[in-house]
């Protein structure tokens, strides 16, 4: 059914699922995931899923309560036996429509393409905002504790678009490591109440002066 190949946490941000319910379902052998190499600049193999992968977890979304785990099962080798563009199976006495599923997937899958193109990866590995030295992380890390407004009260040479774009990617790719600051230095000075007071950057960061 397709050469689609998601990482877990691709496949998290298509199906509105945490990469935690994703690896659970590898883990407890109720789907099957690939294997995708690292990079060389990253260690570590990913898991992936196919389209068979995601059709089944998005359709138990709906039939979880319903069926056994043997009964989802069988649901999933029956998806994953259909071939070219299939969207109707039957498991017993159950029918099952996979054309608006199918569509629905296609869509998020369209709309994770677009966020990868919105974005452009620096000569250190750091993603930016295609076209802007505007960190991705960075911006999402603000969205903890901002609204999009104020974002771009704090980065007015960026868009809105690129604002939601940044905090949509973060979804898809989570950052590892530590986690940027919910509010700008600006606004954490405004917070301590010390909007009055100069600040001016050096090499060492930013650093209150006297006014």
């Amino acid at each position: 059914m397709g050469s689609l190949s998601l990482t877990t946490s691709e496949a998290g941000y298509v199906l509105g699922r945490s990469n935690i319910a994703i690896n659970k379902a590898v883990d407890t052998g109720l789907i099957r995931a690939g294997v995708r190499p690292g990079s060389s600049g990253q260690r570590a193999s990913s898991r992936t899923l196919g389209k068979p992968e995601l059709l089944f977890l998005k359709l138990i979304d709906v039939l979880d309560k319903d069926l056994t785990f043997v009964g989802q099962r069988k649901l999933y080798e029956a998806i994953r036996r259909l071939r070219g563009r299939a969207y109707q199976l039957r498991v017993g006495v159950l029918t099952v429509e996979l054309s608006t599923i199918d569509r629905a997937i296609e869509e998020r899958v369209a709309q994770l393409t677009a966020l990868r193109k919105r974005v452009e990866v620096s000569g250190s590995g750091e993603p930016l905002i295609r076209g802007t030295a505007a960190a991705v992380y960075q911006i999402a890390g603000l969205a903890k504790g901002q609204t999009v407004e104020e974002i771009l009260e704090d980065y007015p040479s960026l868009t809105r678009d690129q604002v939601e774009s940044a905090i949509e990617y973060a979804k898809a790719y989570p950052k590892r490591g530590r986690p940027y600051p919910a509010r700008s230095f600006t606004r954490m000075i405004a917070d301590l109440g010390l909007d009055e007071v100069e600040t001016e950057r050096t090499h060492q960061g930013p650093r209150l002066i006297a006014s």
